[in-house]
């Protein structure tokens, strides 16, 4: 105590005394959902307290109660997961189909199935400057492992007519077409869908040399999925030396198919129709 008869802090701490909580014995108790149950009670006591201090009494909570607290918690925490997680699907393009999809759950049932999917693991783990461009009839897988990878790796997944359609929109001043095509440039990995099924206009060529120019020059990662071939398995290709309009030169201008080659990988698709398959068998066991 200072000559003035104001107390230091120093003497005021140590008048302080702390007491550790005391476990009581174990006695019963009445849960009203669940009935009785036993626990020990535990008796603290306050900071600022003194021998004299009788404490208070904290009673053990029912453990059937912390059981189904503890279930409602995962169950909400489990749900808010899997809400964020369809919205991270919605927000990069993928459809309700693919939701619950991922590389692991591809089924490679042929040996060149097997080596796509190697292939696209490879892909995911290393993308950067790559390419990919799957090609086959429908139901062979493509769009799967292309989604497996985009879900790896981060990024947008359109259909080259969705692209054209929201360009289009851009004319009206719903959307900024800039800031849309900085979206597709910059995302870490674009998948471009049915690359075949928008009519070769000009407007096409440009956004699509635009987008993979840019993409090219920033090292960012690119897959095209067509159900279309190449001219090298073309046979009007070879009798002609032009590319019919199945083939996947056909509809991609000479810089976009420049800046493809360097660095792409061409993955044929030339199973059978999964989905056709899978409806077979299931017919055949009525």
């Amino acid at each position: 105590m200072t000559e003035t008869g104001i107390r230091k802090a120093g003497d005021i701490m140590r008048d302080f005394q702390y007491r550790e909580p005391e476990i009581l014995p174990k006695a019963e108790f009445d849960c009203p959902k669940h009935g009785k149950y036993t626990g020990c009670p535990i008796k603290s006591f306050v900071f600022f307290g003194n021998n004299d201090d009788e404490g208070f009494i904290t009673n053990p909570e029912c453990p059937k109660c912390v059981e189904e607290e503890s279930i409602r918690r995962e169950r909400a925490e489990a749900e808010e997961k899997k809400r964020k997680e369809i919205e991270r699907f919605i927000d990069m393009g993928i459809d309700e189909k693919y939701w619950p999809e991922t590389l692991s759950t591809f089924n490679a049932y042929t040996p060149e199935l097997e080596k796509h999917l190697e292939a696209v693991r490879k892909f995911s783990e290393n993308p950067e400057d790559r390419k990919l461009v799957m090609l086959g009839e429908n139901g062979n897988g493509k769009t799967h492992l292309a989604i497996g990878a985009l879900k790896t790796i981060g990024g947008l997944i359109y259909t080259a007519y969705e692209i054209g359609l929201i360009l289009r929109e851009s004319y009206y001043g719903t959307i900024n077409q800039y800031d849309f095509l900085q979206k597709l440039c910059k995302t870490p990995l674009l998948v471009i869908d049915e690359v075949e099924k928008v009519s070769e206009t000009q407007a096409k060529q440009n956004w699509l040399s635009h987008i993979i120019g840019k993409r090219y020059n920033k090292m960012l990662p690119v897959i095209f999925i067509s159900n279309c071939h190449s001219q090298v398995d073309c046979s009007y290709y070879k009798a002609k030396h032009e590319p019919c309009s199945k083939c996947i030169e056909y509809h991609l201008e000479n810089d976009v198919l420049s800046r493809i080659v360097e660095n792409g990988q061409v993955m044929n698709f030339m199973g059978e129709d999964y989905r056709y398959k899978i409806r077979m068998e299931r017919r055949e066991k009525q």
